[in-house]
């Protein structure tokens, strides 16, 4: 065994963790992190150690030791992060991929510089932490989508694809004709597996570029929907309201016509029921009346209580369509969210407009059952079982809302769902 083992083990082995390191700290960790951290990195380094030993010996370790490393990232992603499988992988192929690159491109430097330069190991010493440094502060940092990965198959099999190549390349070096020139094979291989990490990252752009492409396609037709459905309701709305103000008419026509108190009680019941449909929000904007009246004949049906408070007329810089888009998704969220309520006293919707500090404040506030979970990007989940369009309504809002400058949260406090819209006023 070469003698300078147990230090290129030491640095390789801390190259690995180090790497590591890189990818896991910007993403969503397991609790205790720091405890599961220390345990992973003891337990892992101590086994590392042996299995490196056995393989050592057997002169595998060309073969064996980026398997071992791979298994050894690997286990530590999943224990430490709060990630999916794939996502776990995903992780593990980068780590590898940059930890050997960073290494072998340092060695490389070390075996062209002169051997009787002084201090010859700090060049590539230096050249090792720069490369990490850069890639911890871009590409690592700029690959979780909100502190996580979202992998799927084609994508994993790609990068598994390029992990082989890249490891490929390093066993072809170690036992083929390429170590016979070594600075040409070198050179070759060296190439190969920088080109190898930059089709990595490029794929991974690609992925997560049709991704954002598709949920826009969603988004884009879910708008064309809510357009059509807002020019529908707005003509139903201004229909109903024609009919019962005619209806109002003929029932005091009826009224004066026929005295006997039993037909009074009658017409007094169908007026009372001519006025469910006869109040319409007036809140000052047209938009915003269609939906509330809409949504508010849905709650008069199910025993929801509907309250609004608001100044249609700040509403009046948005798109009718985006308006729509923003109260009519968070109306139904809320809907759904107290229908089933078993007190039926919590089935209750506020709504809220106003100014405050030059800002349009828009809060919808409903009473939660059940408590919600948050995905990624802090939208609750939807609990639909089979989703379909389901769970676009929060993202269909968020995005709305940022094309007016303006901010989105959601909360849950005190057994209430808190929706807030934050939007400047554009005069």
């Amino acid at each position: 065994m070469d003698e300078r083992f147990p230090v290129l083990f030491l640095l390789t082995l801390a190259s690995l963790w180090v790497s590591a390191l890189l990818f896991l700290l910007p993403l969503r960790k397991k609790e205790p992190f720091r405890l599961r951290l220390f345990l992973c990195l003891c337990i892992e380094s101590l086994a590392y150690l042996v299995l490196y030993l056995v393989f050592a010996h057997l002169d595998l370790i060309i073969w064996a030791g980026p398997l071992l490393r791979f298994a050894a990232v690997t286990l530590l992603f999943w224990q430490c992060s709060d990630l999916t499988a794939k996502a776990v992988l995903y992780c593990a192929v980068w780590t590898v991929m940059i930890h050997d690159l960073s290494i072998e491109l340092s060695a490389a430097l070390y075996q062209l510089l002169p051997q009787n330069m002084p201090v010859s190991w700090l060049p590539p010493v230096l050249l090792w932490a720069a490369i990490l440094a850069t890639v911890g502060l871009t590409i690592a940092r700029w690959m979780p989508d909100n502190k996580s990965y979202h992998t799927g198959p084609r994508q994993l099999t790609s990068a598994f694809l390029l992990l082989l190549l890249f490891l490929g390349m390093g066993w072809l070096y170690a036992g083929s004709g390429l170590s016979r020139d070594p600075r040409v094979g070198l050179v070759v291989m060296l190439l190969i597996k920088c080109h190898c990490v930059t089709i990595l990252y490029l794929q991974h752009s690609l992925f997560q570029k049709s991704a954002i492409r598709q949920e826009l396609s969603m988004l884009n037709h879910l708008w064309v929907q809510q357009k059509d459905q807002y020019a529908l309701s707005k003509e139903n709305i201004s229909l109903i309201n024609q009919k019962c103000h005619d209806l109002k008419h003929q029932i005091q026509a009826m009224r004066v016509m026929f005295s006997d108190e039993k037909r009074e009680d009658y017409f007094h019941e169908v007026e009372q029921s001519v006025r469910i449909y006869e109040v319409l929000a007036k809140t000052g904007n047209e938009v915003l009346d269609t939906v509330l009246t809409e949504k508010s004949l849905y709650c008069e049906a199910n025993g929801i209580q509907a309250n609004c408070v608001a100044d249609g007329s700040l509403l009046s810089f948005m798109d009718p369509v985006d308006l729509y888009t923003i109260f009519g998704n968070a109306l139904d969220n809320a809907i759904e969210s107290v229908k089933d309520n078993a007190d039926r006293e919590k089935r209750i919707i506020d709504v809220l407009v106003y100014a405050e500090k030059q800002m349009l404040v828009i809060q919808i506030i409903n009473p939660v059952a059940r408590p919600l979970q948050f995905d990624e990007e802090g939208l609750p989940m939807s609990t639909k079982v089979n989703d379909g369009y389901h769970g676009f309504g929060l993202k269909s809002i968020r995005h709305t809302v940022k094309r007016y400058g303006g901010f989105l949260t959601v909360k849950v406090e005190n057994g209430c769902f808190y929706l807030q819209i934050l939007l400047p006023i554009q005069r």
